[in-house]
C-alpha cells in the first residue's frame, strides 16, 4: 500500500485506523487475495509458528492459521488498532482460536523461544523506517532454517489509478516526498527484490508473479485512496479541497478509461 510520507504527529496506524471502513470494503476485492497468495507460497504447515508483520485486517494471517491448524499459532502484529480489531472478529466468526492480534511496533516485536518457522509480510516492508535494517531484525525472530515471505508490488501496480491520483493531488497541492515509495522501487522487480533478500543474508530465495485484475467504479476507486496509506495526502485539506480532489480524481479515470485495477504482484520466499 504505497502512501506518502506522513505528516508530523501521524502515524501510519493513525492513517490506516482512520479509514478503516474502507480498507475493509477492499478486502474481499484486493487484500484478501492479496494475503492468500502470500500465505499460498509461504506454504504454512501444519502445528507451525508464524508472524505476520504488518497484518492488518488479518488478510494473510487468517489464511495461515487455517494452514497450521490446532496445534500451529499465528501472531498478527500491527499498528492500526480499528484493523486489528476487524482482524479478530474475523477470526471469532470462523472459529480460529490460534491466532492473536497484537497492536505493537512490529519493529520491536520479540522472538518466541524456538524462534518463528515463518515470518510473512504482505505489502508492508516499505512502511518501515528502515527497510533494510527492520526487515534484518525480522529475519532474527526466525528459527535456524526458518522462512520469510515478502510480497510486494511489481514495478507498474495500480499505474492508471496512481497516474489520476496524483494528477488529482497536484491540483490542489504538491506532491509530497515519499520514503515509502522510495524503498519499494528498490525491490519492485523479481530481480531486485531476490537481490535485496540475499543481501540480508538469506538463502535459497525464490520470487513468484502473480497478476490480479479488480473491475473499479469511481466509488470503489475512491475508497481505496482513503482506506489506504494516500489517505494521508488529504491530511489538512479542508472538505472543499478534498472534494474539489475527489471530483478531479474520479474525472481523470474517466479520461485515461481505468475501468480496472491492475495488480501485479510479487512474493518472495527464503531461509535464514
Amino acid at each position: 500500500m504505497t502512501g506518502p510520507q506522513q505528516q508530523t504527529g501521524t502515524t501510519i496506524g493513525d492513517v490506516f485506523s482512520a479509514g478503516s471502513e474502507e480498507f475493509h470494503r477492499w478486502s474481499p476485492l484486493l487484500w484478501d487475495p492479496v494475503g492468500e497468495a502470500t500465505a499460498a507460497t509461504a506454504a504454512p504447515g501444519p502445528g507451525e509458528r508464524v508472524l505476520d508483520a504488518c497484518c492488518g485486517a488479518g488478510a494473510s494471517a487468517l489464511p495461515a492459521a487455517r494452514a497450521v491448524g490446532p496445534a500451529g499459532a499465528v501472531d498478527g502484529v500491527d499498528l492500526s488498532g480499528a484493523l486489528l480489531d476487524i482482524g479478530t472478529d474475523r477470526a471469532r466468526r470462523e472459529g480460529l482460536r490460534n491466532v492473536r492480534f497484537h497492536r505493537h511496533d512490529i519493529t520491536t516485536w520479540p522472538a518466541p523461544d524456538g524462534g518463528y518457522d515463518l515470518v510473512q509480510c504482505a505489502l508492508g516492508v516499505f512502511f518501515f523506517p528502515d527497510m533494510d535494517r527492520d526487515t534484518a531484525a525480522l529475519t532474527r525472530l526466525l528459527r535456524p532454517g526458518g522462512r520469510l515471505a515478502v510480497t510486494v508490488w511489481e514495478k507498474g501496480a495500480l499505474a492508471g489509478w496512481w497516474q489520476a491520483l496524483r494528477g488529482a493531488v497536484e491540483t490542489q497541492r504538491a506532491w509530497p516526498d515519499s520514503p515509502q515509495t522510495a524503498q519499494h522501487a528498490r525491490i519492485d522487480t523479481p530481480e531486485t527484490l531476490g537481490a535485496w533478500l540475499q543481501g540480508l543474508g538469506l538463502t535459497a530465495v525464490r520470487v513468484e508473479r502473480r497478476r490480479l485484475a479488480v473491475p473499479l467504479t469511481p466509488d470503489t476507486a475512491w475508497d481505496l485512496v482513503v482506506g489506504s496509506g494516500t489517505r494521508a495526502l488529504l491530511h489538512g485539506l479542508d472538505p472543499a479541497a478534498a472534494e474539489r480532489l475527489r471530483t478531479e480524481f474520479t474525472a481523470r479515470l474517466a479520461a485515461a478509461s481505468v475501468t480496472d485495477l491492475d495488480v501485479p504482484i510479487l512474493t518472495a520466499t527464503a531461509a535464514a
